[in-house]
């Protein structure tokens, strides 16, 4: 009876994965083909599943203003904790239609003054720095990105990477991981992106897991980061994955690099709020498969 029993929830756990891959994969088009009513009723779905898809109310929100919707949309919105609003929701080309309405003012005072109030020990000094540090990482990259046959370029982000390495390891041997307390969201996403271009020192990043992990528990840090950073400390250590994040091009398609007890990768993402497994591959793989403008 046990075993039937696991099958059944196995089944059912497996049935709601498909259908909302299913329905994310349809959205996705939706919005594509600017059909924008059926792209806001299927992330609308999945915004309403019992748990919701994390960021399908927000999507769905932007596919009703789209739709000119602007009733629905702000009902969504409003009905959203600020944290799960996307970081840049100010500036979302998406929501241009509700920016005339008083409630638009209203929504992004509370968003930012929510966001503000978990930064009860802000460090703007160290924000500055970090963001000085992101962006020579995203320029270092950019510029990397668009002429790979370059070793020069190549060189160059090496050394913006170990000179970034080595102000992360002072800070966070003196201080830990920074909590959202201290530098919010974006920051940590910031601390977290020069962790994950640690590549050099993967001792240094098997470190940085343990600081990450402890600030997930005291909900100081993303889950999603420490999937992404845990698969990335495996596979260098020559470990199979556990989340599926990193993937490798086989045959001209991107798919996971190898995945531990594969049949459990998606009760492992959901515990950690991150969407399913075909779900972001279906976005990978149609994002590698755009052309470039």
């Amino acid at each position: 009876m046990r075993s039937a029993l696991m099958l059944a929830a196995c089944l059912g756990f497996c049935a709601r994965v498909d259908a909302v891959a299913a329905e994310y994969r349809s959205a996705l088009g939706a919005y594509k083909a600017k059909d924008y009513p059926a792209c806001a009723r299927l992330y609308g779905q999945q915004a309403d599943r019992t748990p919701p898809v994390r960021g399908a109310a927000y999507d769905a929100a932007c596919c009703l203003a789209l739709a000119g919707e602007k009733e629905a949309a702000f009902a969504r919105l409003l009905a959203t904790p600020s944290d799960l609003l996307r970081s840049h929701i100010a500036d979302d080309a998406d929501l241009v239609s509700l920016h005339g309405d008083p409630r638009w003012t209203t929504l992004l005072a509370r968003h930012r003054s929510d966001m503000a109030s978990q930064m009860v020990r802000r460090d703007d000094a160290l924000l500055d720095e970090l963001q000085r540090r992101i962006d020579n990482d995203q320029n270092a990259r950019n510029q990397a990105m668009q002429d790979p046959a370059n070793e020069t370029l190549a060189t160059a982000m090496g050394d913006i990477d170990r000179d970034n390495t080595a102000w992360l390891k002072a800070y966070l041997t003196e201080h830990g991981w920074p909590g959202y307390d201290v530098v919010g969201r974006s920051g940590s996403m910031g601390f977290f992106l020069l962790a994950q271009h640690a590549d050099h020192d993967p001792a240094f990043q098997d470190q940085v897991l343990v600081m990450l992990q402890d600030a997930v528990t005291r909900k100081q840090a993303s889950g999603i980061h420490l999937a992404y950073l845990t698969d990335r400390v495996r596979l260098a250590q020559g470990q199979p994955q556990l989340y599926g994040t990193q993937f490798h091009t086989v045959d001209g398609k991107l798919e996971p690099q190898p995945i531990a007890d594969p049949g459990q990768v998606e009760a492992r993402r959901a515990a950690l709020g991150m969407e399913s497994l075909d779900e972001y591959t279906a976005n990978l793989q149609d994002m590698h498969a755009t052309p470039k403008k």
